[in-house]
């Protein structure tokens, strides 16, 4: 069964037209639109196809990212509080674990220690984080500090604004 040449050549102008007018959305707000034959080095063939995305790499907002409300305060371990640690390198500031097994050995839950790790490093996005998740801002360290005292310690230029997140929560 072999189509006639005419409505083939229909069919290629439909799907080109149709082609040149696709475009492309994601559940991100916004669109930034370029179409594919002007990219650099781009080869085409006269259709022009658009996308679009939006993506600000400069964001520091948890709940733009997604991030916020996928976990809650029951469901962070002793582990994470391992991961977070090594990850923000305050192993390789302090030397050993001591300091955060000895938070953990006191009962304090693992999300609480983050906060106060977070509070101490200015970490924004991850105290935004956690406070959603439910963390405590009333915790306290070994030596009676709260979030708020250890605000930006070691990360000055940090401690107003994490200041403020943690007021906001009290």
């Amino acid at each position: 069964t072999s189509r006639p040449v005419a409505t083939l050549s229909k069919m290629s102008a439909v799907a080109s037209a149709t082609a040149s007018r696709v475009v492309l959305r994601s559940s991100f707000v916004g669109a930034q639109r370029k179409p594919v034959s002007r990219l650099p080095g781009a080869r085409s063939n006269g259709t022009a196809v658009k996308t679009s995305a939006s993506w600000n790499p400069f964001a520091q907002n948890s709940n733009k990212a997604g991030i916020v409300g996928s976990q809650g305060r029951d469901d962070y371990e002793s582990e994470d509080v391992e991961y977070y640690f090594n990850y923000m390198g305050i192993l390789a500031d302090e030397g050993s674990n001591d300091r955060m097994d000895a938070l953990l050995a006191a009962d304090k839950h693992p999300i609480d220690v983050i906060l106060l790790f977070a509070a101490a490093e200015g970490d924004v996005p991850k105290i935004e984080e956690i406070l959603e998740a439910g963390a405590d801002v009333n915790v306290t360290d070994l030596d009676g500090k709260t979030p708020l005292e250890l605000a930006g310690k070691n990360n000055p230029e940090k401690k107003a604004t994490v200041e403020a997140m943690l007021k906001a929560k009290m």
